[in-house]
C-alpha cells in the first residue's frame, strides 16, 4: 500500500512511514496536482480536507478525527494496516533503510550508542543513522495503544 497524505496531516505521514508504508506528503493546492499524483503513482489519498472528493480512479480516505491515534485506528480498520515492516523506512525521506556495518557508523553515533547497539540502518538519501533503542520501544508502545 502506498499513501499520499495531504499536508495538514504531516504527523500521520511520519507515523505511517515508521510503520513501514511508502507515504508521500502533498499540498492540496491545486487539487488537480494531488489527483494526478495519486493516479500516476497508484497511491491512496489520506486527508482531512473536505474539498478532496471521492474518485473512481484512486481511493480516498477522509479522516474523521484530528487526533493521531484515532486517525491510525481509522486507517487500520478501513485498510487493515499492520506494523509488519515497521522501522524499515526513513521517517524524513520515505526511503527504504539499508543495513550498515557497525564499524561504518562509529564516527556518526554517540559513543554509548556504539558500545551498546549491534544493529544499524542508514537512509541512502539523507544519511541519517537509525538503531533500535528507547525511541524504538516508545514507538512500539504507541503502536500498541493504536491497537486498543
Amino acid at each position: 500500500m502506498r499513501f499520499l497524505v495531504t499536508e495538514e496531516s504531516g504527523r500521520l505521514a511520519r507515523w505511517l512511514r515508521l510503520m513501514g508504508y511508502d507515504t508521500a506528503l502533498q499540498p492540496t493546492n491545486p487539487l488537480s496536482s494531488l489527483y494526478r499524483r495519486a493516479y500516476n503513482e497508484r497511491r491512496i489519498v489520506v486527508t482531512r480536507n473536505r474539498r478532496v472528493g471521492a474518485s473512481c480512479l484512486f481511493r480516498v480516505v477522509q479522516l474523521t478525527s484530528g487526533e493521531l491515534v484515532e486517525q491510525l485506528r481509522q486507517l487500520k480498520q478501513e485498510l487493515s494496516l499492520s506494523e509488519t515492516k515497521a522501522f524499515s523506512r526513513c521517517d524524513v525521506c520515505n526511503i527504504v533503510l539499508q543495513p550498515v556495518e557497525k564499524t561504518q557508523v562509529k564516527p556518526r553515533v554517540p559513543p554509548y550508542v556504539y558500545e551498546t547497539q549491534t544493529r544499524f540502518t542508514r537512509c541512502p538519501s539523507c544519511q541519517r543513522i537509525y538503531w533500535p533503542a528507547t525511541h524504538y520501544a516508545r514507538a512500539r508502545a504507541f503502536f500498541d495503544t493504536v491497537k486498543q
